[in-house]
Formats: structure tokens, sequence, C-alpha cells
């Protein structure tokens, strides 16, 4: 994939550049140019031949011939380190989505909703995130229930306040049409990409107990499914 993703930088780049240099259409006299190899040019001057020698092909060609250099054609056409990490960043992050973040406030005796990306089940009513915030619902007793639907899956997460400030963490992810439970369900909780506990169900749910404050990843893995996630961030 790295690989995959490198050779596409390479080729938008070296188009880039290509239409960078036809848009800097005057070039370097040769004066310039030999008074630059001599360091004998204005700061602002020697800068601005700099910035058209990593632009223009044929005059860094040209250059290089004059001082007798060789010139790297790899080097001259590599991609930006900073460039291939943020590609690969966005790229890892579209491979594995994010379908639920929930961020809570652990209490002595209750839980404090402060932000989520998923439903919040009320009773027998199932509340989006933005009504919840407009009717300044964010207090919970023991539990609160999430809900998120993604590509014909419903994922369910209860989080429990059974002891002062641990909570236990259940996930159930069913097919949303039927509500018929995935088998073959992975569920892997990591902290600060470690990973802290893996459990494989078929009853298509995982029970996480005595769970402290801490920012955690909860990764879902079904059969014919891809991996999603769950952000889970409890707070003291």
């Amino acid at each position: 994939m790295q690989e995959k993703i490198d050779r596409i930088l390479k080729v938008i780049y070296k188009k880039w550049k290509s239409g960078r240099a036809k848009e800097a259409i005057v070039h370097p006299d040769e004066e310039d140019m030999a008074c630059f190899a001599e360091g004998k040019l204005p700061a602002q001057e020697t800068l601005a031949i700099k910035e058209h020698l990593t632009l223009c092909e044929r005059c860094a060609e040209n250059f290089a011939l004059q001082s007798g250099l060789k010139l790297d054609e790899e080097k001259f056409s590599a991609v930006p380190e900073k460039l291939i990490e943020d590609a690969r960043n966005i790229i890892s992050q579209q491979d594995q989505p994010l379908i639920l973040e929930v961020v809570l406030k652990l209490k002595e005796k209750a839980l404090e909703l402060l932000q989520t990306t998923g439903d919040v089940l009320l009773g027998q009513e199932l509340v989006p995130a933005p009504v919840l915030r407009s009717r300044q619902v964010k207090d919970f007793k023991d539990e609160v229930n999430i809900l998120k639907d993604f590509k014909g899956l419903r994922v369910e997460i209860k989080i429990e306040n059974r002891q002062a400030r641990v909570v236990s963490v259940l996930i159930t992810v069913k097919e949303k049409e039927t509500s018929q439970i995935v088998k073959d369900l992975r569920v892997t909780l990591l902290k600060d990409d470690i990973e802290l506990e893996s459990y494989f169900s078929d009853t298509g749910k995982v029970f996480f107990e005595h769970v402290p404050p801490g920012k955690y990843t909860a990764q879902i893995s079904a059969a014919d499914n891809p991996a999603y996630q769950i952000l889970l961030d409890m707070r003291a």
C-alpha cells in the first residue's frame, strides 16, 4: 500500500512541478547562473534561483553540467517526506473509519456525557447527539447507551458506572435491518496503541470490566466486514 501511495504521489508531484515551471517562464540567464555558482548574487536573488532550480528540470540539468555535477533524477523528482506522511495518515484514517466517538466525565455517582458522534438512548427514545445538546441533557446516573449505524451494521455501546470512576463497557454489533447478532466478532481494546484486551465472540457481544479513566480505542472486526473503531475518552 505504501509503495502504491509513493508512486501515485510521485506522478502527481512531478506534474505539479512541471506546471509550476511553465508558470515561472522567465529562466535565469547565463550571467545570473554564473554569479549564482560563484556566490556573488544578493541573498534574495540567490533564493529565487534556488527555488527555480527545484522546479525547472531543464535549468537544473544545465546548472549541473556547467558545475560538473551529476543530477540525481530520483532525488530531483523525490516527493517531500512531509507530503508522503500526510497522505499516508489520510489514507490510514479512511482504511480504518471512525464509527463512534464518546467523551465521558466520570463522577462519584454519575456519568456525564460531554460529547458523542452516536445517538443516545433515553428511556425508549433514541436521541441524536445535536438534539441531546439542545435539550442540555448530559448527566446520567448509572449507565449511558449509545448507538451508531454504519454500512448496514448497528453498533451499540453500553457504559456502566458500577464503581466510583471505574466503568464496564459492553459492545454489541447487529445487522441494522434484521437486528440479528453479527457472529465471528472480535473486539480489541487499546490504550496508547498498546493492546490491553482482545476477545473473540460468536454472540455479537464483547464485555470489558473495570476500565479506569483514560483514552481508549476499541477496534471491531467481523466476518465479511471491514474493521471499525470506537474512540472512548473517559475523564475523571
